[in-house]
């Protein structure tokens, strides 16, 4: 009983006190007020047992309840012995004074006889008759030989206290005394917790948790487990402080608690000193404010989220619906950031007015900016179920199909199909186009042409119906029959297209002209850059800037055409929709354009995090894979490259356009291995894919190029000649140097001799002239093991040396700069290296013996040397100090008979990767 009487010695002193004055025939009366759970009644049981152990005091008690405040005299029936009988109904006036002056005078009697201890427990519920009977008894007690001891809540209203709740007016200030009995204090908590063991700074929070009420604070021990340290538990709450807090934020004595407690643990730590705005959110009347004795303690109280969600489980579900509306639209008025109302709008069990769907809507876009799509997408789907009309509808659907397919390519389906099928569907051409997009880049092509053309049949606007087939068109264009009908359908079109819609238009009719082997890459270019400046309509820009771009990677235009794509795709953290058709064509024109430029460190980080998205979310990206491969192959990492192929599993049945890229990196892979069998079979299915599509000029994907190097490769030259011969005549009516280039360097290594030589030197003088690295260091390569061929000893050193610089440039700068843990030579780096030790043999230097001489730390560090690291970037990749790495190589000169590291690459057998 001890541990629930800290800092009431007072309040027991005054209780002797009343008792010792009862005895000597002068009654006193006490008032014990205490909020909820401040141990009243405890306190009442130990002044109970103190002054009637002796027995001197007769005990008289009673103790109210709700149930009971209804029926008149329910306390006196308990309280005093039967002297008269009571009614159950208030009785009149004169009646109710007869009643009071027959039991004043009854207990008189008794008390006169022995002295009486009378305990009432809960004041707060006393009935009204029985309530005025004690304010009577405590004007007579200064003559009655009893002490009178009740408990109640709340503070004392007036000077003297003694108010009694209700309309029973007040005790007698000259015969008693109201004892407050406020929480406890910082050294009664410490002592009180030590006894369980509870050190001083977990007190602290034992303190703040429990607001120093003592019903609280022993439910906080009550849950701790048995033998689990005292301080803050990992379980907080446990059962018993779950049922302790209702009772104290419920408490009659302080009806603004709850509300108070509710609205601080909804507004959070940030909002839950805002006076204003808990006073709005708890819907307190206008005269009463939220007291800073209610709202102090509580703040360190909640504090703790587990606290905040222990009070707002306590409230009633409904309660907690009005206070989340009430605060998310204080939040709005008062300007605060929407992802912060968006919280509580999540929680709600409806939306059902426009500021919310609004606040939604712009907390939607910032989560998509930061790159949490997700969020974002969560967001959006409470929007679109709130009060939005046809057109904010058709928007929200858009936006969140987009987010949708990140995370399920059905789902965003679903979601857009179900949007154009509403009967109010205000924008059925954007929705269409979208659903279309993804359906096409899956590969069904020809049920995302439907999509569109049901949409068009639903529209009024001549605008949106030529719109409607233009896209048709786009999506049409790897779809053999479907693209040359629709190609000659745009050609009809461009005779009355408006200036807003004709760039568009002339962009598909050029991808089908060109493609088909019908227009140079100059006219090409002119056409696009006469019209990249020329306003678009809204739904076709985006169609315009993807074709645009296609067609000047197409012509080797890679910085206009990566410009391009960079417009349209959305700017990181946000990721694109990689499962629409479009934002695929615009991926796939970036990585060519990186693997032209040799940028393959580059391609390699952008798209990779793009393909692993998209594996999770079943989305394949076969054309990016491809790139990827390719790029890894350049870099040396063979291993690497397969994975990326082996990881888009089988091809389907019905294979996607990105397929054609698929075979054409597994032919170049097979190429650069000497299988040139299963090479050729990979070059003839992509052309067999390309040439059932009309597609003849060999600007992505030159399989002709490559089916005739493998056909001479097996000695099937006369085929080799014929397929290079036709290559050439389909590079020279496109007209850029790289695709003439390539093809040159194809008909030599089919032809061989001295015309293969004097094309192979036609071949590197056009892709000097061409972004196209990789191929003009391959033609290099040919033509130095050409002359070597020939006798030409000193040009093939040239060419071949050339060559190695090239190459040399496309290793990472430094070993932290490249994407893997140990950074490889290159392929043509090492194939080249092959091809001048092979030259420099011709003349006699014996490199192999040479190489022998060299210690294994030295040629690591001659290798690393090759690749083009400084002696910094050597070290730094071998943990070797700089004076190291300087000694191994003057070493390595010295042994290589060489004087400078530009020709340690012609004096060192590299091994492949």
């Amino acid at each position: 009983m001890s541990e629930l009487l800290f800092e009431r010695a007072g309040a027991l002193a005054a209780a002797a006190r009343g008792a010792s004055s009862a005895r000597s025939g002068r009654g006193r009366w006490l008032l014990l007020r205490g909020e909820t759970g401040s141990g009243r009644s405890a306190l009442l049981e130990e002044i109970v047992r103190r002054e009637t152990t002796e027995g001197t005091l007769r005990l008289l008690r009673a103790r109210a309840a709700p149930e009971e405040s209804r029926f008149a005299y329910a306390t006196i029936r308990q309280l005093l012995p039967p002297y008269g009988p009571l009614p159950f109904d208030a009785p009149e006036e004169a009646e109710e004074q007869r009643i009071l002056h027959r039991f004043m005078d009854g207990l008189a009697t008794d008390a006169a006889r022995r002295p009486v201890l009378l305990a009432v427990d809960g004041l707060d519920f006393v009935d009204g008759p029985s309530r005025r009977w004690l304010c009577h008894l405590t004007r007579r007690l200064a003559d009655v030989p009893a002490l009178l001891v009740l408990t109640g809540t709340g503070a004392s209203a007036g000077p003297g206290g003694g108010r009694i709740p209700g309309d029973g007016g007040r005790l007698c200030e000259t015969t008693g005394e109201e004892i407050p009995l406020p929480s406890l204090g910082s050294d009664s908590l410490i002592q009180l917790l030590a006894a369980r063991g509870v050190s001083e700074e977990a007190a602290d929070w034992y303190a703040a948790m429990s607001t120093g009420n003592p019903m609280l604070l022993h439910a906080l021990l009550a849950d701790l487990p048995e033998g689990a340290l005292p301080h803050s538990p990992a379980g907080f709450p446990g059962p018993r402080f779950r049922d302790a807090l209702p009772q104290w934020l419920n408490s009659s004595d302080t009806p603004a608690r709850h509300p108070l407690a509710l609205a601080m643990a909804l507004a959070g730590t940030r909002r839950a000193s805002d006076p204003a705005l808990l006073h709005e959110v708890a819907g307190l009347p206008p005269d009463e404010r939220a007291e800073a004795r209610l709202v102090t303690p509580m703040l360190r109280m909640l504090g703790h989220p587990a606290a905040r969600e222990a009070v707002i489980g306590a409230a009633d579900p409904a309660v907690r619906e009005v206070f989340r509306r009430r605060l998310a639209h204080a939040l709005y008025e008062r300007g605060v950031p929407a992802p912060e109302i968006a919280d509580h709008l999540l929680r709600l069990g409806r939306i059902d007015e426009k500021w919310m769907t609004h606040a939604l809507e712009d907390a939607a876009e910032q989560a998509l900016h930061s790159g949490h799509t997700e969020r974002a997408a969560r967001l959006l789907q409470r929007a679109l179920s709130g009060p939005v009309g046809p057109a904010g509808h058709s928007e929200i659907c858009l936006r969140l199909a987009a987010l949708e397919t990140l995370r399920s390519t059905e789902a965003g389906i679903r979601r857009l199909h179900g949007g154009l099928q509403r009967a109010d569907c205000h924008d059925p051409y954007a929705i269409a186009s979208a659903l279309s997009g993804v359906l096409a880049a899956q590969g069904r092509t020809r049920t995302a042409i439907r999509v569109m053309e049901e949409a068009g049949g639903r529209l009024a606007d001549q605008r949106l119906s030529v719109a409607v087939r233009i896209t048709v068109a786009g999506i049409s264009n790897h779809e053999g029959r479907e693209w040359h009908s629709t190609a000659t359908e745009m050609r009809t079109l461009l005779n009355t297209a408006p200036s807003t819609v004709e760039p568009p238009v002339y962009a598909l009719v050029t991808l089908h002209e060109a493609g088909t082997g019908k227009l140079d890459a100059a006219t090409t270019v002119a056409r696009i850059t006469s019209r990249i400046s020329t306003p678009i309509e809204p739904e076709l820009r985006a169609g315009w800037r993807i074709a645009a771009a296609s067609l000047l990677e197409w012509a080797d235009h890679l910085d206009e055409a990566r410009s391009l794509v960079e417009q349209e795709l959305p700017p990181p953290p946000e990721p694109p929709d990689f499962t629409h058709i479009g934002t695929q064509y615009l991926l796939t024109t970036r990585a060519t354009v990186d693997l032209r430029r040799g940028h393959f460190q580059r391609l390699i980080s952008e798209n990779t995090p793009l393909m692993e998205a998209a594996r999770s979310r079943a989305v394949q990206l076969p054309y990016l894979h491809a790139m990827v491969a390719l790029a890894w192959h350049e870099l040396g990492h063979g291993e690497k490259a397969q994975q990326q192929l082996t990881a888009l599993g089988p091809e389907p049945a019905s294979a996607s356009w990105g397929w054609e890229e698929v075979r054409w990196a597994r032919a170049r892979m097979h190429a650069s291995a000497g299988r040139w069998a299963e090479a050729l079979d990979n070059y003839q299915e992509c052309g067999a894919r390309l040439t059932a599509r009309g597609f003849v000029i060999p600007v992505s994907q030159p399989w002709r190029s490559g089916a005739a190097i493998a056909l001479a490769r097996l000695g099937r030259y006369t085929e080799a000649v014929a397929l290079a011969e036709e290559n050439l005549r389909y590079a020279h009516v496109w007209g850029t140097p790289r695709v003439i280039g390539v093809a040159l360097r194809a008909l030599a290594v089919a032809t061989g001799g001295t015309r293969g030589l004097g094309l192979l030197t036609e071949a590197v003088e056009s892709l000097r002239a061409a972004p196209a690295v990789v191929e003009l260091i391959e033609a290099l390569a040919d033509l130095g093991r050409a002359q070597a061929a020939a006798g030409q000893h000193r040009k093939a050193r040239t060419s071949l040396r050339e060559a190695m610089h090239l190459a040399q440039r496309l290793a990472p700068e430094s070993p932290r700069a490249a994407l893997c843990a140990e950074p490889r030579v290159p392929r043509l780096v090492a194939d080249i290296g092959h091809d001048l030790r092979s030259a420099g043999t011709r003349k006699g230097h014996d490199d192999g013996a040479c190489c022998d001489r060299l210690s294994a730390a030295e040629r690591r560090v001659v290798d690393l040397a090759v690749q083009g690291l400084t002696n910094s970037q050597i070290g730094a990749a071998l943990e070797l100090a700089r004076r190291t790495v300087e000694s191994h190589l003057t070493s390595a000169y010295r042994k290589l008979r060489v004087s400078r590291r530009t020709q340690l690459a012609a004096r060192l057998t590299i091994p492949p990767p």
